[in-house]
């Protein structure tokens, strides 16, 4: 397969879809009547699963991964056609995007983890069992499709454009298959959509019997309202790339804002409180709206001159 020559057989579509559906090889968790039975394998990890296919688990944060590609694949050919991008490379597209942005999730997630990733470094190729970082995803996908469009002869900004509202609903749909594994969950409340997740779950065996904040539907409905606030923003966008930094700092934004009742390990605090504590996700957050608004900065100026 070469770069960008959008070059990938049916046994490539396959494998790639394989690969997708493995990735939801992590805890399941759901609240009240969405409960279901965990399987555990002989290692006493549970793994969510929807139904079987013959033999075939299917599981729900691969499918949930799946559909986010699938739908935002579909969104961003819509929109290709009418900016006057062939359709088809979107499709060539999001073959590079979907690896950069699983190895770049994993890359972050590793970097994070590095304590105990240097114990066992085998570990950090089984990305089945779970733990992938958002930002490291978001990341690498855009980089890659900057490249992309830029290889093909494409304004790269004018093609984020296009797709950028497709990592927004990509993410809303994504993150129910984060709530369904019962990872990237909150902290302890009492509020009445506050949910007590199943004891087999990771959420469960932190938070036993305790209810918690549903931070993976925050980030759901969030992900959604950004979406939304694209396609509204879209009509008046002064020049291009713009949707695609706007994104990013209301991105930045939420995560900033939300990861103060998020659950997380130690080894995701650059700095734990007295008088605050900061987190690693907030610290890149603080950096991404640094970069975005120069480069909105550095866009515009370009748009005023031409």
């Amino acid at each position: 397969m070469e770069w960008g020559s959008g070059v990938w057989n049916t046994e490539d579509r396959v494998e790639l879809c394989r690969a997708i559906g493995d990735l939801g090889r992590a805890p399941l968790a759901a609240p009240g009547p969405l409960v279901a039975r965990p399987e555990t394998d002989e290692g006493g990890s549970v793994h969510p699963v929807l139904f079987h296919i013959g033999p075939l688990p299917l599981r729900s944060y691969g499918v949930a991964m799946a559909t986010a590609f699938i739908v935002g694949i579909l969104i961003a050919r819509r929109r290709a056609r009418r900016a006057g991008i062939h359709p088809d490379v979107i499709v060539d597209l999001a073959f590079y995007v979907i690896l950069a942005s699983i190895a770049g999730a994993r890359a972050a997630y590793v970097i994070v983890h590095w304590s105990f990733f240097r114990t066992d470094p085998g570990a950090i190729l089984r990305i089945w069992d779970g733990g992938l970082a958002q930002y490291g995803g978001v990341a690498a996908g855009v980089l890659t499709g900057l490249l992309f469009f830029a290889k093909r002869g494409i304004d790269p900004w004018r093609g984020a454009d296009v797709v950028t509202p497709s990592l927004a609903i990509g993410i809303a749909i994504g993150r129910i298959g984060c709530f369904l594994n019962g990872c990237c969950f909150g902290k302890p409340c009492s509020l009445p959509w506050a949910v007590v997740f199943p004891p087999g779950s990771i959420a469960g065996q932190d938070y036993p019997g305790i209810a918690v904040h549903p931070t993976q539907i925050y980030a759901s409905l969030a992900a959604l309202a950004m979406f939304l606030i694209l396609l509204a923003v879209e009509r008046r966008k002064p020049f291009d790339g713009f949707l695609l930094w706007f994104f990013v700092i209301m991105l930045a934004a939420y995560r900033f804002a939300v990861d103060p009742i998020r659950h997380y390990d130690v080894a995701s605090f650059v700095h734990r409180g007295p008088p605050f504590s900061l987190t690693s996700n907030q610290l890149m957050g603080i950096v991404l709206i640094a970069v975005a608004s120069a480069f909105m900065v550095r866009l515009s100026r370009r748009a005023r001159r031409s």
